[in-house]
């Protein structure tokens, strides 16, 4: 489901370079219940996409037309879930690769990521990986002036917690993930009433 007019709008953006992705399954779990608690979302799946590399300097009209969706689509966005996986004690590249380019939203009225809140998904092989991933992604989120969603969906083990078809198979990891795609649209929409 993309954006519909008068609903909340939820970007999820993450996903490794590798097919079976699972904190790529992990992010669709969460976009549902965000779905599920009345959002509209959309996808950013990064195998997907394949955005290039984000050059500093570069104007936005220099890269290929799929970065300036990239940009459309956050600028338009209400709320945003990250997903990553944890990968030598921090996040993916492809994923710090694809928040660089919100650096297009520095000009932004408000800028950057100011009042939109961040849900954070970080997967990992070991037990660790996963929490120091979403330890880095807290730093971006702030550093956007995002607001960080006051629960975290580590998925330590992660090949042990999502089968071959993308089913998360810990039911507590998918409660959790469940949780996370509703806090993000619930505290959204109080942020939304709070608005000054």
């Amino acid at each position: 489901m993309a954006w519909s007019e008068g609903r909340i709008y939820v970007v999820g953006i993450g996903g490794t370079l590798r097919p079976a992705s699972t904190s790529r399954m992990a992010l669709e779990h969460a976009l549902h219940a965000a779905e599920d608690a009345g959002a509209a979302t959309e996808l950013v799946s990064l195998n997907d996409w394949r955005l290039p590399m984000f050059e500093p300097g570069r104007p936005l009209e220099d890269y290929e037309s799929i970065v300036a969706r990239f940009i459309d689509i956050a600028q338009r966005a209400d709320a945003m879930i990250w997903s990553t996986a944890g990968y030598h004690g921090t996040i993916a590249g492809v994923t710090k690769n694809a928040l660089d380019f919100l650096e297009f939203l520095s000009g932004s009225e408000p800028p950057y990521l100011h009042q939109r809140v961040v849900g954070l998904i970080a997967t990992g092989a070991g037990e660790l990986a996963a929490v120091n991933a979403i330890n880095a992604m807290v730093h971006v989120v702030h550093a956007l002036r995002g607001t960080v969603a006051p629960l975290f969906v580590p998925v330590p083990r992660a090949s042990q917690s999502v089968d071959s078809t993308g089913h998360i198979v810990d039911q507590k990891i998918a409660g959790r993930l469940d949780m996370l795609g509703k806090l993000v649209v619930e505290t959204t929409k109080m942020m939304q009433t709070i608005k000054v």
